[in-house]
């Protein structure tokens, strides 16, 4: 049995790391895998629930599996 629970919940405050992290690697010309290593990186994206994974994936333009497979990954770290 897994030791998380899903929450589909997306969280405003984690949106905005998001939108600027979007912001940042359009402005300076980065390719989209930058923003995912950054949240890997980032400490608080371990609260990210997989409502605010799944609305990651679709800001990307990833299909949804990619947020369940992020969620996955940061649930681990």
């Amino acid at each position: 049995m897994n030791n998380f629970s899903v929450n589909f919940y997306v969280n405003e405050e984690h949106q905005i790391i998001v939108d600027e992290l979007i912001k940042t690697q359009k402005y300076n010309g980065y390719r989209q895998g930058w923003i995912y290593y950054n949240l890997l990186q980032d400490k608080r994206s371990k609260y990210f629930t997989l409502g605010d994974c799944l609305t990651i994936a679709f800001k990307l333009g990833y299909k949804p599996v990619w947020g369940w497979h992020f969620w996955q990954e940061i649930q681990s770290v």
